[in-house]
């Protein structure tokens, strides 16, 4: 929610809210981005590019997105991909103590990668 604090602080205020807790913030996304999270979470979502290709680069203490939804949403992924005879298209880069950023490394992997899917 950080990412959104200031935006989801003022629905609270408007809507004479003190406590800011799940169900504010399931109806905060209700009218935001109806259905973000049920079905369009990244659960549901990544496994539907498959086969296109998809790197996922995110640090292993990225507080905004906490690292078992991480792995659980790449298994999904990846079974996808594996699926398709395509695990060679997903590749999830998971950066060693690091939260939510991304660093001077992956970055050069990632032009690397989007070099070589993107080229005509």
């Amino acid at each position: 929610m950080e990412t959104f604090q200031r935006a989801l602080d003022s629905a609270a205020k408007d809507s004479n809210v003190s406590a800011i807790d799940v169900n504010f913030v399931r109806k905060f996304y209700d009218r935001v981005v109806p259905g973000i999270y049920t079905q369009f979470d990244a659960l549901g979502m990544l496994p539907l590019i498959a086969p296109r290709p998809l790197l996922v680069i995110n640090g292993d203490s990225d507080a905004r997105t906490p690292r078992p939804g991480l792995m659980e949403t790449s298994a999904a992924a990846l079974k996808a991909y594996e699926a398709m005879g395509a695990s060679d298209r997903y590749v999830l880069r998971l950066q060693e103590n690091t939260g939510h950023q991304v660093r001077p490394a992956s970055l050069e992997f990632a032009v690397e990668w989007l070099t070589k899917w993107l080229q005509p």
